[in-house]
């Protein structure tokens, strides 16, 4: 089944899980209303939703339960402990110099430019998006936790790309919201977000996503609060008004950041526009994306989100959820589509580094047999065979215009499927 995106026309597959459950539209796990109801009956579903996947995955109860969720709640604590030690103090002195002087060395368009946040693990998603954006495109590359040997591939690969590897500790990565905070406060001018796992096949689109003076960003995908009416984007693919933002960001004393709550001394700005208490910009979570709750203000404030409509369902494709899940957890259909793309990489290295995000699984036919014939889940098989085979037709330059990487003896690591 298909589902229609909020703007214009696009259609996405809709999503669901490997137990036959509706997922969001963002790919993020669903988090009830209100978890003060009943604590002990949530975290209870939540660890039986967690081992149930972890049975899809192939892994016993045994092990599960005594190697692998213990492993998984050992790293997932730790990041979350040094998400604020990388969001702030030392570490953010750190990233400041370090943008402030790869700014300095590698220079910015008078606006215009475009940031690509390399994770951990993500290569293979990567690649095929940046062998997509055109060459005469301003872009600049934020390592966030990537490691050194995939650093050095991507210099390898596309070597004209200007890359800042920013600080932090060992085995984590800065939060979006922080990175995208640091952007904020180090650009005078206005710039654009595109995610590692999206793929512009209409080039048009870079130069149609401009704000206007007062928008305080302009976006591609997004969604509709049925609660509120207000239209919220994702961070996909984004242009910002850094005036704008950084401007709200000093008068409210708040910046892009997950928030839990409206702080109480903006209970009452945010009011005006029906949000707060149990009401967030999103209707399914209980708190305030990366970026929301400062776009929640610039609406306040009369600042409205630009939406791109002109443009049909091929022109644009975003995966979802390829660096955030955990891997003994991750969905059979997530699974799959880590298969397609590293068949897609072609790049054995790439397979063998990346095996323990893959396992117990050899290719990505072994997932799809695995996976229930149902029409949601066949729906969204064939998005993803769609895109990687678009991806991999696209990698064949046809002289209507440049690839990025593709000069002479580049290597783009590409190949047909």
């Amino acid at each position: 089944m298909l589902a229609a995106g909020p703007f214009g026309t696009r259609l996405r597959p809709a999503r669901m899980d490997d137990l036959g459950r509706p997922a969001p539209a963002d790919g993020r796990r669903a988090i009830p209303a209100d978890r003060s109801l009943n604590p002990f009956r949530y975290y209870r579903r939540r660890l039986r939703a967690t081992l149930d996947r972890m049975q899809v995955r192939g892994y016993s109860v045994p092990a599960s339960v005594l190697l692998h969720l213990p492993r998984m709640v050992i790293v997932r604590v730790y990041r979350r402990l040094m998400q604020r030690v990388n969001g702030g103090g030392i570490i953010a002195i750190v990233n400041r110099d370090r943008l402030s002087r790869f700014h300095a060395a590698h220079g910015r368009a008078s606006g215009g430019h475009f940031y690509v946040i390399v994770m951990p693990g993500t290569l293979h998603f990567l690649l095929p998006s940046l062998a997509l954006l055109p060459a005469d495109l301003h872009v600049m590359l934020l390592g966030n936790g990537a490691r050194a040997w995939e650093r050095r591939l991507i210099a390898r690969r596309f070597p004209a790309l200007p890359f800042c590897s920013l600080a932090t500790l060992a085995g984590t990565s800065i939060t979006h919201g922080d990175v995208i905070t640091l952007l904020l406060k180090g650009n005078r001018e206005s710039f654009g977000l595109i995610d590692h796992d999206c793929y512009v096949f209409e080039r048009q689109i870079f130069a149609s996503l401009t704000p206007g003076p007062s928008d305080c960003l302009a976006a591609v995908f997004g969604g509709v609060s049925a609660r509120t009416g207000h239209a919220y984007p994702e961070t996909y693919l984004l242009f910002l008004n850094a005036a704008v933002l950084r401007g709200l960001m000093g008068r409210y004393g708040v910046d892009a950041r997950i928030y839990r709550e409206v702080p109480s001394a903006l209970r009452a700005t945010l009011g005006r526009i029906g949000i707060g208490g149990n009401v967030f910009v999103k209707d399914y979570a209980n708190f305030f994306d990366t970026l929301h709750l400062l776009l929640a203000l610039a609406i306040a404030d009369g600042h409205r989100c630009r939406f791109l409509q002109d443009f049909d369902a091929d022109a644009i494709a975003h995966v979802g959820g390829t660096s955030w899940k955990t891997a003994q957890t991750k969905e059979l259909l997530n699974c799959y589509a880590e298969w397609r793309f590293l068949e897609l990489a072609a790049d054995e290295d790439l397979q063998r580094r990346y095996r323990r995000r893959t396992r117990p699984f050899r290719s990505a036919a072994h997932v799809r047999s695995l996976i229930p014939n149902t029409p949601e889940a066949f729906a969204r098989l064939a998005w993803i065979d769609r895109l990687v085979e678009r991806l991999a037709a696209a990698a064949r330059p046809t002289g209507d215009a440049p690839l990025r990487g593709a000069e002479p003896g580049a290597r783009l690591g590409l190949s047909a499927p």
